[in-house]
């Protein structure tokens, strides 16, 4: 069992708090909430609370206090494990509206309660943000379905400035509707450089992997490339025709099914 580290802070521009596998819960993530809503000045913030026992509550308060932070340009949020649900994703969201000025967002719902309506509006959540350039978002083993995955894609489209893009539904209900929503998101990140979805034991089948491909086809600045249907219903010759599609020079690529 891990102690509790302080809370190291360097300067009023970043605060860092790692709790993992420790006993707090949501009162102590609440805590740590309405202790960062009055850090206006704040640009990062990084909060390791994987295992522990926060629930909606303390996500909520967390998710408040964002409303009030407008400097931050970069985001670390850990959840895996824990108890968090919709509630305090939707929370979540909707304290990222209005971040203008964040440049990087990575968030982790690994293994939590979170479902496609904490995850629909963590992707309404993004569409404001209009400066971001780096998008980590971690929804394996969890309830997320197509409702969150469009309402994701959906919101892609408008982060024209997005180089490098993270997302993972393994062990998910996500199936193609929600696939060909991110599929069609990507078609206009024309600086989008570095690419991971990962859809491995979902229901996405041959209409997302093919939309998927198509909206990265006349992406010219890809470098990187990772898409990963294994244990889902994409047939290998499905697969072989979208490799085949993204294959350029100076292209990396891994496409597995």
């Amino acid at each position: 069992m891990h102690g509790d580290k302080a809370c190291r802070v360097s300067g009023p521009s970043m605060a860092t708090r790692c709790l993992m596998c420790t006993r707090v819960g949501s009162d102590g993530a609440a805590a740590i909430g309405h202790g960062l809503q009055n850090l206006e000045l704040l640009q990062q913030i990084s909060l390791d609370l994987q295992h522990t026992k926060v629930g909606n509550d303390g996500a909520v308060a967390i998710g408040n206090s964002l409303q009030n932070l407008k400097l931050l340009q970069k985001i670390f949020f850990d959840w895996q494990g824990t108890q968090i649900g919709d509630a305090g994703a939707v929370a979540i969201g909707h304290g990222l509206q209005n971040l203008k000025l964040l440049q990087q967002i990575e968030l982790s719902f690994w293994s939590t309660r979170v479902g496609s309506d904490g995850a629909a509006a963590i992707g309404h959540g993004l569409q404001n943000l209009e400066l971001l350039q780096q998008i980590t978002l971690n929804f394996r083993n969890t309830q997320v379905g197509d409702t969150g995955a469009v309402a994701i894609g959906n919101n892609l489209q408008k982060l024209e400035q997005v180089q490098h893009i993270i997302l993972r539904f393994e062990g998910t209900e996500v199936g193609d509707v929600g696939a060909v929503a991110i599929g069609h998101g990507l078609q206009t990140l024309a600086q989008l450089q570095k690419l991971r979805l990962d859809f491995t034991c979902t229901q996405v089948g041959n209409d997302g992997a093919v939309a998927i491909g198509n909206g990265l086809q006349n992406l010219e600045l890809l470098q990187r490339i990772s898409l990963q249907f294994t244990s889902s219903n994409v047939a290998e010759a499905t697969r072989n025709s979208v490799r085949k599609q993204l294959t350029k020079p100076g292209v990396w690529q891994d496409i597995t099914c």
